[in-house]
Parts: C-alpha cells; sequence; structure tokens
C-alpha cells in the first residue's frame, strides 16, 4: 500500500508540474505574440522605456553609451524566446520525454514560434525579419541546450555515485 500511496504522490507532483509549466507556455506565447501586435510607435516607446530600465546594466557589458534601442530590441527576442525554450525544456524533462523525437518535438515548437511571431507583425503594419526568426530561434536553442546540458550532467553524477530517487 506503501508504494501505491508513493506513486500517487509523484504523478500528483508531476501533473501540477505539467499544468503550472503548460500554463507559463501560454502566458509566454501571449507576451510574445502581443507584443507583436503593437504599432511601430508603441513598440519603440516601450523599447526606449526598457533602454531607461535596463541600460546601466548592459553598459557594463556593451560600454558607457553604447545600448541602442536596437540592441534593447533583439536582446528581448532572444530573451523572451529563451524563456519559452526553457520552459518547454522543463516540460520534457518532466515527461520524461528527453529523448531525441521530445528534444526534436519541441525544438520545431520554438522554430513556429519564432516564424509565427515575425508573421503576426505583418498584419499589424511593421515590418518582419528573417534575422528576428534566427535571432528568436537562437534564444530558444540556447536555454534549450543549456537545461538539457545541466539535466544529462546532473544524471551522469546522479549515475556515477549510484544515487537512485
Amino acid at each position: 500500500m506503501d508504494g501505491a500511496l508513493n506513486y500517487n504522490i509523484v504523478m500528483k507532483k508531476k501533473e501540477t508540474v505539467r499544468a503550472v509549466l503548460t500554463v507559463l507556455i501560454v502566458l509566454t506565447l501571449i507576451f510574445i505574440f502581443r507584443n507583436s501586435t503593437d504599432s511601430k510607435e508603441e513598440s519603440s516607446a516601450l523599447s526606449l522605456y526598457v533602454k531607461e530600465l535596463v541600460g546601466p546594466i548592459l553598459e557594463v557589458f556593451v560600454g558607457k553609451g553604447n545600448v541602442t534601442e536596437h540592441l534593447v530590441r533583439k536582446l528581448a527576442h532572444f530573451t523572451e524566446f529563451f524563456a519559452l525554450g526553457a520552459e518547454f525544456s522543463f516540460l520534457i524533462i518532466n515527461e520524461k520525454q528527453v529523448a531525441p523525437a521530445g528534444i526534436s518535438l519541441i525544438l520545431l515548437a520554438g522554430l513556429v514560434s519564432a516564424l509565427s511571431d515575425e508573421t503576426i507583425q505583418l498584419f499589424f503594419d511593421r515590418g518582419s525579419s528573417v534575422m528576428d526568426v534566427w535571432l528568436d530561434f537562437a534564444g530558444y536553442c540556447s536555454a534549450v541546450a543549456l537545461i538539457l546540458l545541466i539535466f544529462f550532467a546532473d544524471l551522469r553524477l546522479i549515475n556515477r555515485r549510484g544515487y537512485r530517487s
């Protein structure tokens, strides 16, 4: 009976994590796609606002006076898709789908999301850019690579030390 109880607890935790990650993914996609519906003027105003907020931090890395609206916009592309890639990575880890098929599926989801983001901008009189698709996908893939690298390194450490969950 004790084994069944532990199994039920583990399954409930897995289901809860799945639900939380699904909500985060949906909210992140809404955030990304919503930003794509802003006019050029609204988008520029938001970029300038963010530049004022994070400019001093970025200047540490790029030098004083080198933080531009363009840099902030490109970092935003990379960062929002990095978050999305992290969320999908945690989802396949939770679902125990960390295999070529699962990884391929989330990479496809990232590429489709990046393409969709730029396509949405076409309907709102904003420029669409192939470079931005690549930048979005690079942010997404960076998160996937980082999280899966940590996951596999942790697995290797656990197996080396003989720990079992």
